[in-house]
């Protein structure tokens, strides 16, 4: 039974906040909050697909008139979900810089390593397609309609802003 749990990250794009970084330079974010689903409602997203639309209720028990998008997602291995892989299973695809793999390549020059970014660069990678199964542990979420209750006080986030 306790494997029947996903890990579901919500994104609040919606709200804007504001925090200074390590060099004192004022950055704007979006929070994110983490919980975990299990029960019907884990019952519910099964078969769900990237880009699906589905209601907060099926997330969080307080989440009443939230509209959430699903953005993505992983396996229990930690293989990207990827938008354009149809079905369930894990699939090996040549793909080139985008979800799932950055085309990135280190290269040694003077006793220092260096990223490049090749043009055409390809690798073949083991992605996990669209659809939510068994094998998800982690689903990525994205408001795309507000309720009544904000979100940092539904999850109860540390964060207050004197500003």
């Amino acid at each position: 039974m306790s494997d029947r749990v996903f890990k579901a990250v919500v994104n609040d794009s919606k709200t804007q906040m504001k925090r200074e970084n390590a060099k004192g330079d004022k950055r704007t974010y979006s929070p994110s909050y983490q919980t975990e689903v299990s029960g019907n409602n884990y019952n519910a997203l099964l078969g769900k697909k990237i880009g699906d639309d589905v209601s907060g209720i099926n997330i969080h028990d307080d989440m009443n008139g939230y509209t959430l998008r699903i953005t993505g997602g992983s396996d229990k291995t930690g293989t990207p979900m990827r938008s354009d892989l149809h079905g369930a299973g894990v699939n090996a695809v040549l793909v080139g810089p985008g979800t799932g793999y950055k085309g990135k390549r280190y290269v040694r020059k003077n006793g220092k390593v260096y990223r490049y970014k090749y043009d055409g660069i390809r690798r073949r990678r083991n992605l996990r397609g669209n659809t939510i199964s068994v094998d998800t542990r982690q689903i990525n979420l994205t408001v795309v309609e507000k309720g009544a209750r904000a979100l940092g006080d539904i999850f109860g986030a540390g964060e207050s802003s004197d500003e």
